[in-house]
């Protein structure tokens, strides 16, 4: 059996909320992209809509990462 995943972004989330109302399908918080707008979706069996808000998310986390390589002595000199 092969499946098919289709993913594609709509310009506004009121585009992606008409899109979900007509395919009987709840608009989700994805999260924020990285420019940090939030980003939404909706999903119908195989296919998927996404848009991203036009302002800054409000629910977002900043990004941190840490080099498993340093230690938290070296970074501290």
């Amino acid at each position: 059996m092969t499946r098919v995943c289709d993913i594609r972004e709509l310009s506004t989330v009121s585009e992606l909320r008409a899109w979900a109302s007509a395919h009987g399908a709840r608009v989700r918080h994805l999260g924020p992209d990285l420019e940090n707008r939030p980003v939404y979706g909706a999903t119908r069996g195989h296919v998927t809509r996404v848009a991203r808000g036009p302002r800054p998310d409000r629910y977002s986390h900043a990004l941190v990462w840490h080099s498993p390589l340093e230690t938290p002595e070296a970074t501290h000199e």
